[in-house]
C-alpha cells in the first residue's frame, strides 16, 4: 500500500467563507499531512476554513468531517490513486452543519456514516429548530432563508445552495450535499479497522447538540470539533446559547483521554497543553466576568476595565 507524502500542497477552487466576509475567497491549497501511522490532517485554506482528517489502514479508510464536495472530490481522487482497491469504510460526521459535512455523499457508495442521534433529528428539522452555521438565522420565521437573512459563510455560498434559483434557500438545499447517517449512537461509539481504534465522543451540548469528538487512542490523537480552539477565541456567535459552564465542561472532559496531539477543526492543530491552558483562559474569563456582574459593573464598564493574557 503506498503512502501519502508527509506533506504535499494542491490547488482547488473552494467556496468557503471567513466570518463576516460576504463573498468566497479565491481558490486556496489544499495541504495533506501525516500526523502519525497512517492518519493524515487536511487543511482546506487560510484562517477559519475547515480541516479534516481521514486514518488508512489495510483495511480500508475512515474518513472524519468531508467538508464540502470540492476539497473532498481531490482527497477522494487522491486516496484513490495511492491506495487502490483500499475503500473509504466509515465516514464520522462531528455535527449537521453543511461546512463539516457537505462533501460526505462522494463515500455514499462504500461507506457507513457514523453519528450523534441528534445528527438525524438536526437534519429533518426547520431552520429555526436547525440553524446553519455561523449567527445566520431564520428572522421571519418562514423556514426559508433570504439572501438577507444568510450571514457568514451561508451567504457567500448562497448561489451554490440555491439550486432552484427563487432566491431562497431552504432546509433541503442546504442539506442537500450531506449524507444522512446510517449509524446511531448516544454516548461514545468505538470502531476498529486494521487493527487501529478509532472513538466518537458526544460533546455535550458544545455548539450544537449533535457533536461529537474523535479520538485515536492507538495514535494519541484528538480531533476537536468546533469551539475548542488554540491561541484565539472565535468566532463572535454567543457561544451558540450554550452556557460557559457547559463549554468548559466538555473541555474537562477531553482532558481526561490520553493523547499528545490535537488537531482543531478550524485554525492551527496543538498539544493537550493547549487545550488545558484555553480551559483555564474560559474560567478565568468566566470568573472575572461573574465577578463583575456581583459589583454591579455595566457591560461598558468591564470591557474597558477588564484585561485576559492569551
Amino acid at each position: 500500500m503506498r503512502r501519502l507524502t508527509a506533506t504535499m500542497l494542491i490547488t482547488v477552487p473552494l467556496l468557503l467563507a471567513l466570518p463576516g466576509s460576504a463573498q468566497p475567497p479565491g481558490p486556496p491549497e489544499i495541504g495533506i499531512e501525516e500526523i502519525r501511522d497512517g492518519l493524515y490532517k487536511v487543511t482546506t485554506g487560510p484562517r477559519v476554513s475547515p480541516l479534516f482528517v481521514f486514518l488508512v489502514t489495510d483495511e480500508g479508510i475512515v474518513v472524519v468531517d468531508p467538508p464540502n464536495p470540492a476539497a473532498t472530490s481531490i482527497v477522494r481522487d487522491q486516496l484513490e490513486s495511492r491506495f487502490p482497491g483500499v475503500p473509504v469504510r466509515y465516514v464520522i460526521e462531528s455535527h449537521y452543519h453543511w461546512d463539516h459535512v457537505g462533501g460526505s455523499r462522494l463515500f455514499a457508495e462504500t461507506a457507513d456514516f457514523i453519528a450523534h442521534e441528534n445528527m438525524a433529528i438536526n437534519l429533518a428539522g426547520t431552520l429555526s429548530e436547525s440553524p446553519p452555521p455561523g449567527n445566520t438565522r431564520d428572522l421571519d420565521g418562514d423556514n426559508r432563508l433570504s439572501r438577507e437573512e444568510a450571514l457568514t459563510g451561508t451567504r457567500a455560498n448562497f448561489d451554490r445552495f440555491d439550486t432552484d434559483r427563487d432566491d431562497f434557500l431552504t432546509p433541503a438545499e442546504l442539506t442537500a450535499e450531506i449524507q444522512p447517517p446510517t449509524i446511531l449512537f448516544s454516548d461514545s461509539l468505538e470502531i476498529e479497522l486494521g487493527g487501529k481504534r478509532v472513538r466518537a465522543l458526544w460533546s455535550n451540548n458544545r455548539h450544537t447538540d449533535d457533536l461529537i469528538d474523535v479520538y485515536f487512542p492507538d495514535h494519541r490523537v484528538l480531533f476537536a470539533g468546533d469551539y475548542i480552539w488554540i491561541n484565539r477565541l472565535c468566532c463572535g456567535f454567543g457561544f451558540d446559547e450554550r452556557p460557559m459552564s457547559v463549554w468548559i465542561e466538555s473541555i474537562r472532559d477531553l482532558e481526561r483521554l490520553d493523547f499528545d496531539i490535537l488537531i482543531n477543526s478550524h485554525f492551527e492543530s496543538g498539544t493537550k497543553a493547549d487545550l488545558v491552558a484555553f480551559r483555564v483562559w474560559l474560567e478565568t474569563l468566566e470568573a472575572s466576568v461573574s465577578d463583575a456582574i456581583s459589583q454591579g459593573l455595566t457591560l461598558e464598564a468591564m470591557q474597558a476595565q477588564l484585561e485576559f493574557d492569551g
